[in-house]
């Protein structure tokens, strides 16, 4: 009965999980087991209206009234239900708890579980993040064979001049077409309106335009565009909708 349960709860997790890079605990009770892997990338945000941006305080469009910036953090993160490397990402009041589980229990040496306590949209939401077991040898194995995310790159922050250069050799290479190929398939199931938004965000007029180095930020506005909206919570309020 244990191994159906666990079966059970393996399962749910990985299917919570699936479709994107980033974490999504969406709903009340949703959960996720993982490994904290690496050093956290942490920025200033501002609101739009549309979408999260880094808050620049020269931007007149960030300057909106009633409004200020608030801090992001995004962390790589070994999902293991789907043996995954994603990307968890949350405000201040999280990042607090995630330093307390760091400083009593060490996030090399434990997995932790997740759990949202809150329906979606509902202000008092809040996280609890529990020890789940030490690491075993074998899940130390999976994590190190697991490319981890540029972050700056995947959540839309300031990239560097070498950003592209890790994978190609020292030069920005064209996106692969197969890659190129998945993207459009994406693309296609959403509004116009979100594809013109894709677009005019990285700076191409066709997907075949874009550079290798754009990937990650590519695929991140795709989640954004296909969870429909739901970043527009505060972020410290709704961190993984």
């Amino acid at each position: 009965m244990t191994n159906a349960w666990d079966h059970a709860k393996g399962l749910s997790e990985k299917h919570a999980n699936a479709g994107g890079i980033f974490v999504r605990l969406a709903n009340d009770g949703d959960k996720v087991t993982g490994v904290f892997c690496g050093d956290p990338f942490a920025r200033e945000v501002i609101w739009t209206g549309e979408r999260y941006e880094t808050y620049d305080a020269k931007n007149p469009a960030h300057q909106i009234e009633g409004k200020r910036p608030s801090m992001r953090v995004s962390i790589n993160f070994f999902a293991l239900g789907d043996a995954a490397m994603k990307v968890i990402e949350g405000g201040s009041p999280w990042f607090k708890d995630v330093l307390k589980v760091r400083d009593k229990y060490g996030l090399d040496k434990w997995s932790f579980e997740i759990e949202r306590h809150g329906e979606a949209g509902d202000p008092k939401t809040k996280y609890t993040i529990l020890p789940e077991e030490k690491l075993t040898d074998d899940v130390k194995k999976k994590i190190a064979s697991a490319e981890p995310h540029d972050l700056p790159s995947v959540v839309g922050g300031e990239v560097g001049d070498d950003a592209g250069k890790a994978k190609g050799g020292g030069k920005d290479e064209p996106i692969d077409g197969d890659v190129a190929a998945k993207l459009v398939a994406r693309l296609k199931a959403l509004p116009r309106a979100a594809l013109d938004g894709f677009l005019a965000e990285l700076g191409v007029q066709r997907v075949r335009d874009l550079k290798a180095s754009q990937v990650g930020r590519a695929k991140a506005l795709l989640d954004a565009a296909e969870r429909g909206g739901a970043d527009a919570a505060p972020p410290e309020v709704d961190p993984f909708a």
